[in-house]
């Protein structure tokens, strides 16, 4: 089961449940998918993230510089398709070394916090309330945007 976020031509976002990604485009193909406020036909789905579990942060607290400001940060601009190709090869990183879990990442993300299940890597995906839900139980995560790649 994948979960996607979908917004139709007058904004209005909510989430679609389907099979696969095969069965979404079928869906979308078909004519099949309107929004639940409006009723409009015309639906895209909005780019997704994927959720990685990370391991709990060490509190690490660095001398402050000693003229009490933080030093400037380095700033380097990077051109859309350096950015693409970046995403591109965390994703690779990610699906080579994570454990992906699917649609439950929510619920094994909270086992391995509690010590009730292997600690390891992990990916896959969570819905908004599921986020939510692994925020207030101070679960660490990070959501990672998929990149569009050309059909």
């Amino acid at each position: 089961m994948v979960i996607y976020d979908l917004i139709c031509r007058k904004e209005h976002v909510f989430e679609g449940w389907f099979p696969s990604l095969e069965g979404y485009e079928e869906q979308r193909a078909g004519k099949q998918l309107s929004c639940p406020v409006c009723g409009s036909k015309k639906v895209t789905r909005l780019p997704t993230a994927c959720a990685v579990h990370t391991k709990k942060p060490s509190v690490v607290e660095a001398d402050p510089p000693p003229s009490g400001r933080q030093p400037p940060m380095p700033t380097k601009t990077v051109s859309p398709g350096e950015l693409k190709e970046a995403l591109i090869r965390l994703h690779h990183h990610v699906r080579t070394n994570f454990e992906d879990v699917g649609s439950e990442f929510a619920k094994e993300a909270v086992r391995i916090q509690r010590g009730e299940g292997e600690e390891r890597p992990i990916h896959g995906t969570a819905t908004s309330v599921e986020k939510e839900e692994l925020d207030e139980a101070n679960v660490p995560y990070i959501m990672l945007p998929k990149p569009e790649l050309d059909s």
